[in-house]
């Protein structure tokens, strides 16, 4: 027997098992290697939900079903911590006096551990850094062109 269910319920259900169970500890454990297969598993969900075959990209599906992958989840979650507690990491500024172009960048300690850079607080630092580069790339591009 087959069922057919609205897109609104399945879309509720998915979030109060699925996406609560895959974003619980993400920050802590989102950059392991099971995330991997939460994140294949989350894709299967997602291809069930809108009766897609089994080998259809999810890429679409995500986008049209608002729901976040578990490495954006991570992202995300990581973005979020990074900005709430931003006060609790120092700038290059307030580590050394020299006027530099990165003096508002946050300062990465000198460790050049493996396990150092698995750590939240680096990868936070790590990732907002990058997005100011981004932002300041595209403001350039953007000003070049008007």
């Amino acid at each position: 027997m087959y069922y057919t269910y609205n897109k609104n319920i399945l879309k509720s259900i998915y979030f109060a098992y699925c996406h609560s169970i895959a974003s619980y500890g993400t920050i802590l454990g989102g950059n392991s290697s099971n995330s991997k297969k939460i994140f294949t598993l989350q894709k299967r969900i997602i291809r069930n939900m809108v009766d897609a075959l089994p080998r259809t990209s999810c890429r679409r599906l995500f986008k049209k079903s608002d729901i976040l992958t578990v490495p954006s989840q991570y992202i995300y979650t990581l973005m979020s911590f990074f900005i709430g507690n931003q006060k609790t990491f120092q700038t290059n500024s307030s580590v050394h006096s020299i006027n530099t172009r990165n003096k508002h960048n946050f300062h990465r300690s000198i460790a050049n551990l493996p396990c150092f850079w698995k750590v939240h607080p680096t990868l936070g630092s790590e990732f907002l850094t990058a997005c100011h580069e981004v932002l300041h790339v595209l403001r350039m591009k953007r000003l070049s062109l008007e």
